[in-house]
């Protein structure tokens, strides 16, 4: 066993890999188990790795990885007995996947702990409970830790724009870190409008709409500067888009519907008109 960690710890995991089977045909046990999953893991094999960590009854492994799959409701299956704080905090970080935003703040409400991903989910959720100077504390104390954290940088660019700080940084950098995150091209876009930047806004808002086809509030803006750069048949394309999109039925279409379709029935038929009066 001895001779499996060192080479697992030195990054040999083909030949830790290799022994660690061998070792499981005579003598399986729980630990053995589990390491096998973190090497499974490290060598990209996920499926083979949940199986491992399934023998070895590592529950949070086995969260963990339905999480990055996007697997939230199986995520939560598997752990929502455990009473531990790592199996609360990682409780918490499942409802903000599903944008339970109430839950996640009573899961984390009695914990008192250092780690980065406590501070990160806490930070999370008081964004979304408008505590925002816990919010960016929070945060900050999280990118310490977790500095190539596109997420982090998004969410903290958000609290500074609600405290009516500078956030464009953070906007850049989460982009260079995820190229592929259309929010950021959102809020980017929405930074270069409230600046006059038309159509670079234009062209933030499609990079948005790019990567994120059903985001209707980047549809609903970028209608809106088109009709301030005059471009009307552009404007009403991306109008009846967003109509279209709040047929879906989707939370975030829901949303986003009242306020999109109560602007387009009261302003419509204006709409051409009075350009130049609409705000960011």
């Amino acid at each position: 066993m001895e001779e499996v960690v060192r080479a697992y710890q030195e990054g040999n995991l083909n030949y830790a890999l290799r022994k660690i089977n061998e070792i499981i045909k005579s003598n399986p046990s729980p630990d053995i188990y589990n390491l096998l999953g973190k090497i499974l893991l490290e060598l990209g094999k996920d499926e083979e790795a949940l199986e491992a960590f399934r023998q070895a009854n590592n529950r949070l492994e086995v969260a963990r990885i339905y999480i990055q799959k996007g697997l939230y409701q199986d995520a939560l299956n598997e752990i929502k007995d455990e009473t531990n704080d790592e199996s609360k905090i990682l409780r918490a970080l499942i409802y903000i996947k599903m944008e339970n935003f109430d839950k996640a703040k009573e899961e984390i409400a009695n914990i008192n702990s250092n780690s980065p991903l406590f501070h990160k989910v806490k930070g999370i959720v008081e964004y979304h409970t408008a505590n925002y100077y816990g919010a960016l504390r929070s945060i900050t104390i999280a990118l310490r830790e977790y500095p190539m954290d596109a997420e982090l940088y998004y969410y903290r660019a958000l609290v500074k724009a609600e405290l009516g700080l500078e956030y464009e940084d953070d906007i850049d950098m989460a982009i260079n870190l995820n190229p592929y995150y259309a929010e950021l091209y959102f809020s980017k876009g929405v930074i270069l409008e409230q600046r006059g930047k038309l159509n670079e806004a234009v062209n933030y808002y499609s990079k948005a709409i790019k990567y994120k086809p059903e985001l209707v509030k980047a549809y609903y803006r970028r209608a809106k500067v088109y009709m301030k750069l005059g471009m009307d048949q552009e404007a009403e394309k991306d109008i009846e888009k967003v109509k279209e999109l709040t047929l879906v039925g989707s939370e975030m279409c829901i949303r986003d519907r009242d306020k999109s379709l109560h602007y387009i029935s009261k302003h419509y038929r204006t709409l051409f008109h009075i350009q130049a009066s609409f705000q960011g």
